[in-house]
């Protein structure tokens, strides 16, 4: 593995994104072995993110596909080179200098690296959060036979095949479930790194819970069932 995407979505970030694309092009230059991209998504071309992303030396995108994080990041997945991908949110709160610690997990064999709070910690946590998250990796662990503990971090990295062919239907926070749901059907190893999620540093919180929580149980359920099925139907198929 060469070359490393990193795919960043956007929305009125323009307090945070200078500081963390300087982090980014730091760890970078730690990591000399692989040729990186840096695709920031945005959702308008007003959105003063996108000039302070190019003058960092990132490529912006334009999301066209629809309002949400999905949307943004499947944009940005579309452009993506990289034989590895690598997201994590524009807010502040995932630390871009830990990138080393994904790439390196995926050189060791993961198909899918995701960061884990539980272990490495966070300072943006509440009751309902937690609640919520504790819900969702369990229902998700239980359907698809994983054990995972922080299914919905939004610190992730890949290898790009588990993506290749996807029929991407998440179009907000519900993107976390379809990817980790890729690599389960497609049999890749999925890990959990320990990274540390700090408290957002500027911009306004994007998800919902209500709304979201809804969005990614449906996914859970939706293909969690489905990949039941596809896991029956080819045992039958092999005589079991």
């Amino acid at each position: 593995m060469k070359s490393v995407s990193v795919v960043i979505p956007a929305r009125n970030e323009e307090s945070t994104i200078g500081g963390i694309l300087d982090d980014l092009n730091g760890a970078k230059a730690g990591c000399p072995q692989y040729s990186f991209e840096v695709i920031v998504v945005i959702d308008s071309a007003d959105d003063p993110t996108g000039a302070i992303a190019r003058a960092k030396g990132a490529q912006v995108m334009l999301n066209h596909l629809g309002k949400g994080k999905g949307a943004a990041l499947e944009t940005g997945f579309k452009a993506a080179q990289g034989e590895a991908i690598i997201m994590f949110d524009s807010d502040g709160s995932h630390n871009p200098k830990d990138i080393g610690i994904f790439v390196d997990a995926l050189e060791k064999g993961a198909g899918l690296a995701i960061g884990s709070r539980v272990v490495g910690g966070s300072d943006d946590q509440n009751v309902i959060r937690l609640f919520g998250n504790a819900v969702f990796t369990f229902l998700f662990s239980l359907l698809f036979g994983v054990n995972i503990m922080d299914v919905l971090n939004g610190y992730k990295a890949f290898r790009r095949e588990i993506i290749a062919d996807c029929r991407h239907r998440a179009k907000g926070f519900d993107v976390e479930i379809e990817i980790a749901a890729q690599a389960v059907r497609k049999g890749y190893l999925i890990v959990e790194v320990s990274t540390h999620e700090n408290r957002r540093s500027g911009g306004t919180m994007k998800s919902h819970a209500l709304r979201d929580g809804f969005q990614i149980l449906w996914a859970i359920l939706r293909d969690g069932a489905g990949y039941r099925m596809w896991r029956l139907f080819h045992w039958k198929k092999k005589g079991g």
